[in-house]
């Protein structure tokens, strides 16, 4: 039996002030891989959802699992978001076709009158809507070993508080089997690592590793998927130096044992190609991203879904170095053969779509980038709803381009939504949430109110030092924003200038005149950097 390996995709939050978490938040993906046990037997299928948006805020990433599904990656240089998208929905080969909204129980064809409707996850049409207790009652009841945490018609995860209790209850009946545990054990895992809770997962992931380490030995498929586990899990938690060698580890035996040109192999390569380019040394990065696209090319065609998240990698690599003129067309190549094949309203499309947006947006064309994420959030609420996960992102995304335009109020209240909608989806420590507690800081903080943004920066300082300590990068990079904040509240009347952030591809200098502690004046000046 394979273990559930979970790639972990990265996704970069562009900072228009500081360097992330950032005060606009882009979200860009790509495919994302994993095994998923459907039955006993050894068969496998695609796993639904994941998230993962917390990553070093030096470069674009992305990573990969094994099998199918789909992931979130990084546009531009100074970004921070993850997360993994699976296909769903049942739109037809146009998008459309979908069934019509019907506020029935997909269940008990019950209405609202007989308790609150929920829309929990990617299903369309009359699927979407469910009774709270009806969900509850077939994911406690239901045969299905999926049925804990993810829906049995789109594949959507819950990721929610019910999902861990599941999950841990049947670990916990499960310890006697070695078998079943590995698995239960990577899904779990995966699980609290989705809901942003990396503690929790961390000892898992290693439990389900040394336990296939010891029973199937270091080169078995399930001890490489347990491998890549864990280094997903690191390199998410920024600690990339220990993520490293597992992933060279993986690729090194997935070479030896299937080959250059498998799947799995490709999986790796680009692994550990994302994570190189996350540790600043795209030198090294290229050429395993252009061996991955090559070989996909090669094997799968130029308009297989694989090639496309491909396409996208290479894209990206070639924004974070800056090369927007080359990284331009791969991104047109991959939402116009997205278009073609699965409509403008499917999932992947929007992906694409809003790739392409933050494109224009980094080049400086927010006239055309901003209607591609506004229709990729206008379709995104059609079909999956204003508080799934992957809406309140191209909200988010929407609220980042209309506050680099000025519009301070109209981004407010994308800002104010999106951060809503996380802390009551999330929670308050999910990476998410603090990105955009950390946005809306940072809106408050250009529109002058001090005494408000100062108690969300704090709030920030305080999750990412639970969640991923005291001395990773971006956790540091907050404690001197907040430093500043108390300089320009403290010490009215004088000038001081600072480097916002800096990346390989640009400068961003502030010089905040302190004229009162309500109001200041931010000039950004943007040099790029050959």
């Amino acid at each position: 039996m394979h273990g559930a390996e979970r790639g972990r995709s990265v996704v970069s939050n562009h900072a228009s002030e500081t360097q992330q978490p950032g005060t606009a938040c882009w979200c860009v993906y790509s495919y994302l891989y994993l095994y998923t046990k459907v039955s006993t037997t050894a068969v496998y299928a695609t796993c639904g959802n994941t998230y993962a948006r917390y990553l070093p805020s030096c470069s674009s990433k992305l990573l990969q699992g094994t099998v199918c599904g789909q992931v979130y990656t990084d546009l531009a240089s100074n970004f921070s978001c993850y997360g993994t998208m699976p296909t769903r929905g049942t739109p037809t080969r146009d998008g459309k076709g979908e069934a019509p909204d019907e506020r029935t129980c997909r269940l008990c064809w019950g209405e609202e009158d007989e308790g609150p409707l929920v829309q929990p996850c990617a299903c369309r049409g009359s699927q979407k809507w469910i009774h709270k207790h009806c969900l509850e009652k077939w994911r406690r009841t239901s045969p299905k070993e999926d049925a804990a945490y993810r829906c049995g018609q789109c594949k959507d995860e819950y990721r929610d508080a019910l999902s861990l209790e599941l999950l841990r209850a049947r670990l916990q009946a499960e310890r006697a089997d070695v078998e079943g545990t590995v698995f239960t054990l990577n899904t779990l895992a995966s699980e609290l690592y989705v809901q942003g809770k990396y503690d929790e997962a961390e000892p898992l992931h290693r439990e389900a590793l040394e336990v296939s380490r010891e029973t199937v030995g270091d080169r078995h498929p399930d001890t490489l998927a347990s491998v890549s586990n864990l280094g997903a899990l690191l390199y998410a938690k920024g600690d990339l130096a220990a993520a490293e060698p597992l992933f060279r580890e993986v690729l090194e035996a997935r070479r030896e044992t299937v080959g250059d040109r498998h799947p799995d192999t490709l999986v790796s390569i680009n692994n550990l190609g994302q994570l190189l380019q996350a540790k600043g040394d795209l030198a090294a990065a290229e050429p395993l991203l252009r061996e991955v696209l090559e070989a996909r090319r090669a094997t799968l065609g130029n308009r297989h879904p694989d090639t496309l998240v491909s396409i996208n990698n290479l894209g990206q690599l070639l924004k974070a170095k800056g090369d927007l003129a080359a990284a331009e067309p791969l991104f047109r190549e991959a939402l116009e053969v997205q278009r073609e094949t699965v409509g403008d309203r499917h999932p992947d499309t929007l992906v694409y779509i809003n790739n392409l947006g933050a494109l224009l947006y980094a080049k400086g064309n927010l006239a055309a980038a901003e209607p591609l994420i506004r229709e990729a959030l206008e379709v995104q609420r059609e079909t999956v709803g204003d508080r799934h996960p992957d809406t309140l992102v191209y909200i988010n995304n929407l609220g980042g381009l209309l506050l680099a335009k000025g519009d301070l109020a109209a981004a407010e209240s994308l800002y104010r939504e999106a951060l809503e909608g996380r802390r009551e989806t999330l929670g308050n420590r999910h990476p998410d949430t603090l990105t955009s507690i950390n946005n809306y800081g940072a809106l408050l903080q250009a529109k002058g109110d001090f005494a408000a943004a100062e108690p969300l920066l704090r709030e920030v300082i305080e999750g990412l030092r639970a969640t991923l300590g005291s001395g990773q990068p971006d956790t540091l990079a907050c404690i001197a924003k907040l430093r500043r904040l108390i300089i320009i509240r403290r010490w009215p009347g004088s000038t001081y200038t600072y480097i916002a952030s800096c990346s390989r591809r640009s400068l961003y200098l502030v010089s905040v005149t302190l004229a009162s502690c309500s109001a200041a004046c931010f000039a950004i000046i943007c040099t790029y950097i050959s």
